[in-house]
């Protein structure tokens, strides 16, 4: 095999403009298909289980309805916050996979809805959902 080579006077050049155009259509689609498994991942569904219909209560979430007063209510008691935290941890002791539901009304404050929030990371729980109603009110 004979190998040809450049002229001592000339330079060999290596056109990387084609490598730069599948550089960034790499980036393109790896950005692209990262987003996506993201969002994906922040979706928790929850399939239906196999098997009897009946579900025991240690499978439902805990509950945590915030009223517009700034009342929070478990299990149909009202509670104070300190008590809510009682509860929480008690909850946690007993089942630690539980979930955490916070429903807060449309016109509670801010600050009652977060302190259910913090009173939960405070008993264990790594995370809980907060609950809202999509259709629009007047």
């Amino acid at each position: 095999m004979k190998l040809i080579q450049a002229p001592e006077g000339e330079e060999t050049n290596l056109d990387v403009a084609p490598m730069i155009d599948i550089l960034f259509t790499l980036i393109i689609f790896f950005l692209a298909t990262t987003t996506f498994q993201a969002q994906e991942r922040e979706d928790e569904i929850q399939l239906p289980r196999h098997g009897g219909s009946s579900i025991s209560s240690k499978d439902r979430d805990f509950i945590i309805n915030v009223t517009s007063q700034g009342e929070y209510v478990v299990r149909a008691e009202t509670v104070d916050l300190d008590h809510l935290r009682v509860l929480l941890k008690n909850a946690f002791q007993e089942k630690s996979d539980q979930k955490v539901l916070i429903r807060g009304d449309g016109d509670a404050l801010h600050r009652h809805t977060t302190a259910a929030l913090a009173a939960s990371t405070d008993a264990g729980f790594a995370t809980a959902k907060i609950a809202w109603d999509t259709t629009l009110r007047d």
